[in-house]
């Protein structure tokens, strides 16, 4: 689940209209649509009833809404707390992240030491896949990113290090036959179809767990049907495939799957990336992002 699908479920929720929601939100109604309907299949029950006047929230809906508001009252309240009072000089740093599975982990223990480093710089965050944030950075719309396994090491302007390596996990629904497994290995996924995501908006990120399937003897079967986490959730459960993702995705609720180690492990690379003319700032932030990357991956690596 990423921050948006939460913040455009609180605005259905709080106009009852698609096509108001739709007109706030600045999208169109399918896509829109899109969105609510991947909330409720990660949630596992209808948000929304329709009725003559509109919508009505659904039991279920009225609990995600109460608890939504909470939720994102609190990230709220974190990044205010992180972009600080601002500075005389008006220093901003355009940060982008990929997803909520790394907020947790390492990004909001970045975001507090950055925030007692630099209290009177502004920083203006957006949550994006990699794909689009390594354009953003091109094309000097953000400073500074933290991109997942991916090929983004030749960006024009932009200088990129691998913050850090964490293993993969294997994701299969509750009924698949390897969920009761302690763990996976290559060859139990030699016949596995692999539920990935499509190459546009994840390229590259497949790539150390093909190489290690060539060198076990096999060549994998991959279908790349997935743009967001929830299309992938609901693929993995209704093909019986099984997905590929870090270790750091096992902190964020995903109902109807589990979460398998892999043996032998394939280490999937993090990178930080900031443009070549970033302030002093936004290299810092880079650093204490890399710095927080390591420990929460030597974390996910002993299991911790």
């Amino acid at each position: 689940m990423e921050l948006r699908h939460l913040r455009t479920f609180a605005v259905v929720a709080e106009t009852l209209s698609i096509s108001a929601a739709a007109r706030k939100l600045r999208v169109t109604q399918p896509a829109l649509s899109r969105q609510i309907h991947a909330l409720e299949h990660m949630v596992g029950h209808p948000l929304f009833v329709r009725h003559q006047t509109g919508l009505r929230l659904t039991a279920t809906g009225m609990t995600l809404r109460d608890h939504c508001t909470k939720a994102l009252a609190a990230v709220d309240d974190a990044l205010s707390s992180a972009r600080g009072m601002g500075s005389k000089e008006g220093t901003v740093v355009r940060f982008g992240y990929y997803g909520i599975s790394v907020w947790e982990n390492l990004l909001a223990p970045a975001l507090e030491v950055f925030a007692r480093k630099f209290p009177h710089v502004t920083l203006n965050m957006v949550e994006e896949s990699s794909v689009h944030l390594a354009a953003d950075l091109r094309e000097g719309h953000l400073d500074v990113a933290l991109l997942s396994t991916g090929d983004y090491a030749k960006i024009p302007g932009v200088t990129t290090e691998v913050a850090c390596t964490v293993p993969s996990m294997a994701v299969v629904a509750q009924n698949h036959r390897l969920a009761k497994k302690r763990f996976v290995t290559l060859e139990d996924l030699r016949d596995e179809e692999i539920i990935g995501f499509k190459h546009q908006d994840a390229p590259g990120k497949y790539r150390a767990f093909l190489a290690a399937c060539e060198e076990a003897g096999f060549t994998p079967q991959v279908t790349y049907v997935a743009s967001i986490f929830p299309e992938l959730s609901l693929a993995v459960r209704k093909r019986m495939g099984v997905a590929i993702l870090s270790a750091f995705a096992e902190s964020v609720s995903h109902p109807g799957v589990v979460f398998l180690k892999m043996k032998p492990s394939v280490p999937l690379e993090f990178y930080t990336a900031h443009t070549v003319r970033a302030s002093a700032p936004a290299r810092e932030l880079a650093r204490v992002l890399a710095s927080e990357a390591r420990r929460a991956a030597a974390a996910a690596t002993n299991g911790k």
